[in-house]
């Protein structure tokens, strides 16, 4: 995340808030600009009264771009289900943020159906089918999520990361099906037409829990080609998304090891990202283990990931490359780039 200030007295500000703690000015944040400004004279999401979103509305609508993506929402007459709803809405501006500085198209493109276990029966199953992205709100129980991990050997299971895994089959299309990356994808992760209920009924049955670590970013990567890709993708993004975090850090002058010079989210050289990556990982795990907690970022990144991740990060720029040179097709000028253009592009 990029370093955020209050417009009136230009302390730093967190992505989340919506009232400044130093002056107590209250803030909205406006996407299309990606900085605070002033609720005063501004138009804030309808949401921001009943679940705290703290983004402006957009221009011919009552919501935000980030809720108006949300097309189902649970019971609001459950007092715990405004507050469930609440950080899953948080984790789902934050990967919007990923997918605008990505300049990946979501408008109009996907939609989500965020669902409590009493919306519908049998219970909900978090997942993706055909642009429209699941998610069950115990996803963001803390204690309902750990059991989970826990149960299902994960390093790593976080709303966000939800979020960032599901959106990455919704992309699997865009960027890969349609495109000239077929091929290497099924060379790289493997050939998508085998079955995927028979593969993920054999994953969920089986006994030993044993697999390539040197192959896979993750157990579950091992299920499918396709959760392969999304586990990747996920991955891929919170790569970019915490070295742009990182880049505004100033966590010592004397070793700054951990300080990022490239926009993680544009940058063309991949093996530039992974240096940079290693820096920072390292950083945060020690930064960790001095608190007595265990890492904080729990993976090891193998040649056979690294090669997973650079096909991810290839298919993204050539995606861009292709939607940059139509548009300078269609306007006879070169496309404008930036935050800007990316949310009026999507």
């Amino acid at each position: 995340m990029r370093r955020l200030q209050c417009p009136r007295c230009s302390e730093r500000v967190f992505f989340e808030q919506t009232q400044c703690r130093s002056c107590g000015s209250r803030i909205l944040f406006e996407a299309t600009e990606c900085r605070f400004r002033l609720l005063d004279g501004a138009i804030p999401c309808s949401n921001r009264t009943s679940i705290g979103c703290n983004w402006a509305a957009d221009p011919d609508h009552i919501l935000c771009a980030s809720c108006r993506l949300t097309r189902t929402t649970p019971y609001r007459s459950i007092p715990e289900n405004i507050i469930l709803w609440r950080r899953v809405e948080q984790a789902k501006r934050r990967l919007v943020y990923d997918l605008v500085r990505l300049q990946l198209p979501w408008r109009g493109s996907v939609i989500f159906d965020i669902l409590s276990e009493g919306d519908s029966s049998p219970p909900v199953m978090t997942g993706h089918l055909n642009g429209v992205i699941t998610l069950s709100l115990s996803e963001a129980d803390d204690a309902e999520r750990e059991l989970r991990r826990s149960r299902f050997r994960e390093n790593y299971r976080t709303l966000l990361g939800h979020f960032r895994h599901e959106i990455g089959h919704f992309y699997w299309d865009t960027l890969v099906n349609q495109t000239r990356l077929h091929a290497p994808f099924r060379l790289i992760f493997g050939d998508e037409r085998q079955s995927y209920e028979s593969l993920l009924q054999a994953y969920h049955a089986r006994t030993d829990y044993s697999y390539d670590r040197q192959g896979f970013i993750s157990e579950y990567a091992t299920s499918h080609p396709w959760e392969d890709w999304a586990e990747t993708f996920a991955h891929f993004l919170h790569i970019v998304s915490t070295l742009e975090t990182a880049s505004e850090l100033r966590l010592s002058s004397a070793q700054p090891a951990h300080q990022v010079s490239i926009d993680p989210y544009l940058e063309s050289n991949f093996d530039a990202l992974l240096s940079a990556w290693t820096n920072v990982t390292y950083t945060m795990n020690e930064l960790n283990r001095s608190m007595g907690l265990g890492d904080g970022y729990p993976f090891e990144i193998s040649s056979a990931v690294r090669g997973k991740l650079h096909f991810v990060h290839m298919a993204i720029l050539s995606f861009r490359k292709v939607q940059q040179s139509k548009a300078e097709e269609a306007s006879g000028n070169p496309e404008e780039t930036g935050f800007t253009a990316a949310v009026a592009a999507s």
